[in-house]
């Protein structure tokens, strides 16, 4: 069964360790991130602002959303682990945090994703809205609005079966 809660400081090491598995699994920018594992490391001070996905009891994937404004948040994270891929947590994480974000009043969500996602973040409605200098080079910048009620999406097989 999945559940969502909030990250705390234990998870960390975990988190960390799913973050890495899913970065190197795509294998974009392998060799950079190898070279910079500091760049797959989670700030502390962003467990507060991170949802965990659990597939019975054991935890599956996260996301972090940073507010950048009142009407305008980040999503600074999305990783599912490589053994959860194409199962929904990934959009079920996304989803869930659009509505927590909709009751705070936020309106827009932007993000900054490296090419393998950008197909990920656009089945979620996100928008195309240029490029992003990063660490290891360009990458997509993409916006969605946030609408009451998720935009008429689809729901995931996961959000289905509740």
């Amino acid at each position: 069964m999945l559940t969502f809660r909030l990250a705390r400081a234990a998870d960390l090491p975990e988190l960390e360790a799913l973050q890495a598995r899913a970065s190197l699994a795509t294998g974009e920018n392998f060799e950079d991130l190898i070279a910079n594992p500091d760049a797959m490391t989670i700030p502390a001070e962003h467990l507060d602002q991170s949802l965990v996905a659990a597939v019975d009891g054991v935890i599956a994937g996260f996301c972090t959303i940073l507010p950048l404004s009142k009407d305008v948040a980040e999503v600074d994270a999305v990783f599912v682990d490589p053994r959860n891929w194409r199962t929904g947590i990934g959009r079920a994480l996304l989803l869930r945090a659009e509505q927590d974000l909709l009751a705070s009043q936020t309106r827009s969500l932007r993000v900054v994703s490296g090419r393998y996602a950008v197909p990920f973040y656009q089945s979620l409605g996100f928008q195309l809205a240029g490029t992003e200098m990063t660490q290891f080079g360009p990458a997509a910048r993409l916006i969605k609005t946030l609408r009451p009620g998720g935009a008429g999406l689809a729901k995931s097989p996961l959000e289905q079966s509740r």
